[in-house]
């Protein structure tokens, strides 16, 4: 099934130029751009109070033609969902927040280092491999408490 999303077009270097001439531009390539959290902060101070997204662009010397609409809103709904989510704005750079998480129900070890030299066998392979015997441990757990609960029914009669 292929990847929904926008088509967004290109920047030429001149625009690429043009856009890394902005403070509020953080990184900017024939594909992408992405703003600095100063600049998205104010973006949602200025869009919460009504105005435009196109002219809040323009009024900070972002030429909002030349990102088209697709960035444009783009850039509201990436803002609104970090703050739907309660998750602070942040730099391209920043690292996402780690969610608290509950353990996992399982106590499976993590693989060993590989002693096998190079060359016998990929660590792709290895990966799939230990998870083969993860899996299969998990089984026989699985299937032992199953005989268990049979044995115990059948000593209660």
């Amino acid at each position: 099934m292929p990847k929904r999303g926008y088509k967004h077009s290109t920047f030429t270097w001149a625009q690429q130029e043009q856009l890394r001439r902005s403070p509020y531009v953080k990184k900017v390539t024939t594909a992408t751009i992405s703003f600095t959290l100063e600049f998205k902060e104010l973006f949602w101070e200025s869009y919460s109070s009504g105005t435009p997204p196109e002219q809040i662009f323009s009024e900070h010397g972002i030429d909002p033609d030349l990102l088209s609409g697709n960035r444009v809103w783009g850039l509201v709904t990436m803002l609104r969902r970090q703050k739907e989510k309660g998750e602070p704005f942040r730099e391209r750079t920043d690292p996402k927040p780690k969610k608290d998480r509950p353990p996992p129900k399982f106590d499976i070890p993590k693989p060993p280092r590989p002693r096998v030299p190079k060359g016998f066998i990929s660590d792709v392979d290895l990966r799939m491999l230990y998870h083969q015997v993860a899996y299969m441990s998990q089984e026989l757990e699985f299937i032992k408490k199953i005989i268990s609960a049979e044995t115990e029914g059948r000593s209660k009669k």
